[in-house]
């Protein structure tokens, strides 16, 4: 009787472990990195990280409050070419940075740049020139 109880027991642990695993929620962003002259654009989808590197061609920081751009950043990267990402000021976008899609730029189109996936995107953009 004791040996069933105990049976009865382990099946019932056993069957708690048996369950199917939760899915876990996956990390998502886009980040624009500056530092100096360097610069890396990340994309995080679904944990996958995917980094482009390239050089700063140019940073604009516009410190009048009147206007809704607060910075610009050119970049480029070997397989993506040059690239511009905007910050905003005002509003519900404050502090939302887009990178722009050029028309001019047909490295876009090419296999090898993976920045296109993220024109739809919201960036953060993380500058640490100082």
């Amino acid at each position: 009787m004791q040996q069933m109880l105990m049976t009865i027991v382990l099946l019932a642990l056993l069957s708690g472990c048996a369950q199917p695993q939760i899915d876990r929620p996956q990390a998502n962003g886009a980040y624009l990195v500056i530092e100096g002259e360097q610069a890396w654009a990340v994309l995080v989808s679904d944990g996958q990280r995917v980094e482009e590197t390239g050089i700063v061609l140019d940073v604009i920081r516009l410190p009048s409050h009147h206007s809704n751009i607060a910075a610009s950043y050119v970049i480029e990267t070997p397989n993506c070419g040059k690239l511009q990402w905007l910050t905003e000021r005002h509003g519900a976008a404050e502090g939302e940075t887009t990178l722009l899609p050029a028309a001019f730029n047909e490295q876009l189109s090419k296999p090898g740049c993976v920045l296109a996936q993220g024109l739809s995107r919201a960036w953060t953009a993380l500058d640490y020139s100082g």
